[in-house]
Order: structure tokens, then sequence, then C-alpha cells
């Protein structure tokens, strides 16, 4: 029988930030663990996953998406456990995934939750098969339009999202090219992840080396992060050039997002088009999304990567670390481990 706890630990919002939050900005809320109801389950946290969005939330700014209240549970992507409960092809022992937050148990019912299998590893059900590569598979079907031959530029290409753009692209028969934040970085995103060049955009001469290697220009900017270097990368586009803003990273962690520059001159001389991409304005294309990144992934044609850090005090700092780019791919904290399931 698969224990359970009486009290249930939460993060909830103490104070908002202005850069990059602190532990300071959190606090552990200790609440009774409530039971399920009819057609409820109760879900252990196994596994919560940390994302740029996050952040933006914690600020009190008009962004796609509400800020956090101060005192209300931080949200996220999580593997769990039902532990308590039955409800339609849900019953205890199930590992799960839902958007149920920092917190060590979560009531929920089906429409929250999809069920995993064990045909991959547990974390690959919060990466690939999951919001960062459904956020780049959904962006690239719907909007990017690769073609083979053009060059396209990732930035965060070591990130949760930017790392399955960069193999997308090069499935599609793009040269693409990496931007990171590090020349470690850089250098994995060749070697690991296949891209035809890696650049540490933090190199004095980042904009010659990044000339160097698009020497026909920029034909597709994948961008997950705006600021100074989208600006930079904009000085490169090719005539018609398609730019699919995904995020702003730079400027949520900025204390002034509203000075997010824009080098909009290169992009009315090159004539190129902008199109700001959220995957959450399309839910009929992720179960489609999923099903490719499945197939792509039982063909072994796409790699994950993520950092995994153990200890459900640790989130509020693992999230800080995350945004100030000391992991590769996906951050993720470990709140437990799954037990057995019971054989009937």
């Amino acid at each position: 029988m698969i224990q359970i706890a009486d009290t249930n630990r939460q993060f909830v919002l103490k104070s908002r930030p202005t850069g990059l939050p602190s532990d300071a900005n959190f606090a552990i809320e200790r609440v009774p663990v409530e039971m399920p109801g009819k057609g409820q389950v109760l879900v252990k946290i196994l596994i919560a996953a940390l994302s740029p969005w996050q952040n933006q939330r914690l600020k009190d700014f008009t962004n796609y998406t509400k800020p956090f209240a101060i005192g209300e549970l931080i949200d996220c992507d999580v593997l769990g456990q039902i532990v308590a409960g039955e409800a339609v092809d849900f019953k205890p022992g199930q590992l799960v995934t839902g958007r149920l937050g920092w917190r060590e148990f979560a009531l929920a019912t089906p429409n929250q939750l999809l069920a995993v299998t064990d045909e991959f590893p547990d974390t690959l059900w919060l990466t690939a098969l999951s919001s960062p590569g459904l956020t780049a598979y959904c962006g690239m079907d719907l909007f990017a339009r690769p073609m083979p031959g053009q060059t396209m530029v990732v930035t965060s290409a070591a990130g949760s999202v930017g790392s399955y753009a960069v193999q997308l692209g090069k499935l599609a028969g793009m040269r693409v090219v990496g931007l990171t934040g590090n020349a470690n970085k850089a250098a994995l995103v060749v070697s690991r992840l296949g891209a035809d060049a890696g650049i540490d955009h933090t190199a004095p001469n980042f904009l010659n080396q990044l000339a160097e290697a698009c020497p026909d220009g920029v034909n597709l900017f994948f961008d997950t992060t705006g600021g100074p270097v989208a600006d930079i990368v904009f000085d490169t586009l090719a005539k018609y050039a398609r730019v699919l803003v995904v995020g702003r990273t730079a400027s949520n962690n900025s204390e002034r997002p509203d000075l997010d520059p824009v080098n909009m001159r290169q992009l009315w001389a090159r004539e190129a088009s902008i199109q700001g991409f959220s995957r959450y304005s399309h839910p009929e294309r992720w179960d489609f999304a999923r099903a490719r990144m499945i197939a792509l992934c039982r063909q072994g044609l796409i790699k994950t990567m993520d950092h995994l850090v153990h200890g459900f005090e640790k989130t509020p700092t693992t999230l800080r670390d995350m945004l100030s780019g000391q992991f590769t791919g996906k951050a993720l904290v470990r709140y437990a481990n799954a037990a057995p399931e019971e054989k009937d």
C-alpha cells in the first residue's frame, strides 16, 4: 500500500522579485493532505519541471498570462503517482503528468492528467513529450515554414525549448546555428544536438562569428530570449527572413522589461516577417505534436537534455540557477520516488 503523509507542503509567492527570484520571495505552507472525493484522485508529486514562464508570472507586469497573486501556489508541470481515489481511466499506482504545482500532494480530476507509460524514461514525459518539446514542434509546424538548405538560428539552443528547435530544424534539412551563453554549451549543441555551428553570444567577437556561420544571412530566427542578443541576430537577417518569437526571457528577467530593445530598422530593411507564438493558444495541436514527438523519440531521432536536482526545498534556488543559465536542457526537481505498482 502506498503511504500518504498527513501534511502537504507547498510553495507560495511571498513577495515579488525585481530581477531574478531568490528563496526570500517564496514561503512554504503546511496544510492537511485532502483525500479525494468522487471523480478525483490524489497525486503524489515526484518531479517538478521548472520553466522561464514561472519567473515572468512572479512579476506584476502585463504578459500573455496573469501574474501569480501573493500567497498563490506556484504552478508548474509535474510527474506524479496516483496514491488514492479512482476516476475514469485512472487508479492508484499509475504515473501521470499534469500542471499541479510546487507541492508534495495534489487533488486532480481526469481532465487535468495525462497517463504515462513505461516506454520512455519518466523525465522524457516532462521534456520532449511535454511543454518544451510541444512548444518547439508546434512553433515549427504552424509558423516557422522550415525550408531545406536555408539557415536557421536558435537562441538558448542548449535550453529546454531551443534544444528541440535545433533538432527539428536539422530534421527539416536546414543549416542550424545554435546560440548559447557559454563555450561549453556551444560545443554541446553541435556534438549532441547536431547543429552545424554553436556560438557563445557572450564572446567579444560574437557578431563576426555569427556572420561567418551565416554567410547568406539568417532565413529563420527561432527566438526564446529577445533582448540584445536578438538585436544582433537581426543585423544578419536575410531578405524576407522569418522571425518566430517564442519567448522574451531577457526582458522577463530584467528589472525594466519595458526597455526590451528591438532592432526594428533591420526588420524593416530586410522586409522580414515576425510572428509571436505561444503554444497555449493552440491546444488543439498538442495531441498531434505529442504523437509526432513520440514517433521521433521511438526512432531515436530526438535527444533530450535535462538537469535533475533532488529535494523539495531546493525548488526556488533551482529556478534561479536555471534562469541564470547554469543548466543545459530542462531543469527538474525530484520530490520523491515512485512506489512500485501493486499487482492484481
